[in-house]
């Protein structure tokens, strides 16, 4: 990365403020003021909420803007921009990413290093790597999306996850840690496309449960006679809620078993019976997020 000014701290830590102790008044408050670390926050969210709040103000000046304010950032010559800017639907629920992908195109021309918070998929990922180029990705972009949805909950957070290359995530990383009142007690560091996936399979993973329990709550109400809040504590003892074997795919498992088609193995049982979830879904047409499991007529070959 090209070097910026002495007096300010970059977002590769190569270049570090002025130690020469022959200078004199560098206590002053000028020059501390002029060794801050500058970051920029684009959007007007929980995630640009979060951001702006984390970074301690006595090492860092701070300033956030709506994506329509880009080029007065821009001209401040922040060290590092936090891209939180939503990235909305079209009615056809198609991303409409053009503006998100000009902000990112417009940053790439400054020395800022970029902290994608806003959540992508891959698609988004690879129109950014064909516009700004894979070498620029590489030394210059980490994506760090949340899986918490509210401010609060991003600043307590003990965990954090970052994607990017070796050299990007170790200069991101130092300047959490120096900088910031966040306390993650573990970072899980991969590529940024492994994070892409790992975030957007956690968001999906929690909406298929969170929906199964909604629909199981009003299963239960809809028979009268039980507490559906009962059942569910009682769900929650049993060690299969937290059973990680079950991430593994069935149809892995189904190996093992010449008897068992791989339209089978890829339905919730697969090599094994599926016959409590039979009697369940039988009972009711109101849990439709369990008999997508198990109905093979929803599978594709």
């Amino acid at each position: 990365m090209s070097e910026i000014d002495d007096n300010v701290i970059s977002w590769d830590d190569s270049v570090v403020p002025s130690q020469d102790t022959n200078k004199e008044n560098k206590q002053t408050s000028r020059s501390m003021k002029l060794n801050k670390r500058k970051i920029g926050v684009i959007g007007n969210n929980y995630l640009s909420d979060a951001m702006r709040s984390a970074f301690d103000s006595k090492l860092t000046e701070k300033k956030q803007v709506a994506s329509s304010e880009l080029s007065s950032l821009i001209e401040w010559k922040p060290n590092l921009v936090f891209v939180c800017q939503d990235i909305p639907f079209l009615k056809t629920d198609v991303l409409d990413d053009a503006s998100f992908i000009d902000t990112i195109i417009k940053l790439a021309k400054t020395e800022a290093g970029i902290c994608i918070k806003t959540s992508i998929n891959i698609d988004i990922y690879n129109k950014i790597v064909a516009a700004v180029g894979e070498q620029y990705v590489e030394t210059r972009i980490v994506y760090s999306p949340e899986v918490e949805e509210d401010a609060l909950s991003i600043l307590n957070s003990e965990f954090v996850m970052i994607g990017g290359s070796m050299s990007a995530v170790k200069s991101y990383n130092e300047i959490l840690m120096s900088s910031t009142v966040l306390s993650m007690k573990e970072v899980l560091y991969d590529t940024i496309s492994n994070i892409i996936l790992t975030k957007l399979g956690l968001s999906g993973f929690k909406a298929v449960k969170q929906t199964f329990f909604n629909q199981f709550h009003q299963f239960i109400m809809d028979l009268g006679n039980t507490n559906p809040t009962t059942i569910r504590k009682m769900m929650l003892k049993h060690p299969m809620i937290s059973d990680t074997t079950l991430t593994l795919p069935t149809f892995v498992r189904a190996q093992s078993d010449p008897e068992t088609s791989f339209k089978q193995s890829i339905s919730f049982g697969g090599e094994y019976s599926n016959t409590d979830v039979k009697l369940l879904v039988g009972m009711t047409d109101k849990l439709s997020v369990v008999d997508e499991c198990v109905n093979l007529r929803n599978l594709k070959d």
